[in-house]
């Protein structure tokens, strides 16, 4: 299976908008990128609604961002974060509603809440998570299906971690941000460190992008402090963006060089890249 490598729509406050998002996903197949992944906080019906459907505009969305995505060989794939009373009926239920939108691929998101780290919340989360991939590889074995477990960051051996990473199906994938929520720095060490920890190659959450929790800060830096032999050790790297979409832009543009040719990446360099691409995009 290939890489995954693109970007998720995974923080907090405003999301993205419809034509937005159609632009992103031309954008990543522009850059030579796989992969959105649907998963704004603030869409009620993903995270605090979870359980309720979505109105037929919302699908309607979705089967055009759907179509957009596979003429454009993007994997789209639509995040639910069940974290309010979670069960599996429920997930199955609303899962089904977004495939007959044309969606094939998932995420189970499970990240900022407040529960113990303990095996019983584990064990809660490996019965959605496991549940659902066999209800899905009951129809096809076309589909991908990832998990970002409540302990997302550092390397603790939590007795969560611990029966999450034992029990959890083998072609699920992790989601890992690094050390910390936001992490200056991502080493092959630590890759190493994870990949055992978690018994599976990591995909990475790379929140160094992210201005959810700094309104109004614009950042304009290039992707950095990466190492290059990440790319060999990891599942995929998917990039969570700022709320404000132009300005972002440039930034998923260095990662993208960073992605395709890592040991010959030059932050200063691909700065200077986007910078000239997005000029000529916009004439």
């Amino acid at each position: 299976m290939n890489k995954i490598f693109g970007v998720v729509e995974g923080f907090y406050r405003r999301p993205y908008t419809f034509g937005q998002r159609s632009e992103l996903i031309d954008f990543l197949s522009d850059l030579g990128l796989n992969t959105y992944i649907y998963g704004p906080k603030s869409d009620v019906y993903h995270r605090k609604n979870w359980r309720k459907p979505y109105p037929r505009k919302k699908l309607a969305e979705f089967r055009e961002l759907v179509k957009l995505s596979h003429k454009r060989k993007i994997h789209f794939i639509y995040a639910l974060s069940p974290v309010h009373d979670p069960e599996l009926s429920g997930v199955i239920t609303k899962i089904d509603t977004l495939r007959q939108a044309g969606i094939r691929h998932f995420s189970l998101f499970f990240d900022d809440i407040r529960v113990r780290l303990s095996k019983t919340t584990a064990e809660i989360q490996l019965l959605i998570a496991n549940g659902l991939y066999e209800h899905l590889s009951r129809d096809s074995d076309d589909f991908m299906l990832s998990f970002c477990p409540t302990q997302y960051r550092g390397f603790k051996k939590t007795a969560y971690i611990k029966h999450i990473t034992e029990n959890l199906h083998p072609k699920i994938d992790i989601f890992w941000t690094g050390k910390r929520v936001v992490s200056p720095k991502i080493t092959g060490k630590d890759v190493d460190t994870i990949t055992r920890l978690l018994c599976r190659p990591v995909l990475i959450w790379d929140n160094l992008f992210a201005n959810d929790y700094i309104p109004g800060k614009i950042h304009r830096f290039p992707y950095h402090d990466r190492d290059a032999q990440i790319i060999g050790k990891v599942r995929g790297i998917v990039i969570n963006p700022m709320n404000n979409f132009s300005p972002s832009r440039p930034l998923i543009f260095t990662s993208a060089l960073y992605f395709r040719a890592p040991q010959k990446y030059d932050p200063a360099t691909a700065w200077t890249q986007a910078q000239k691409y997005l000029v000529k995009d916009d004439d």
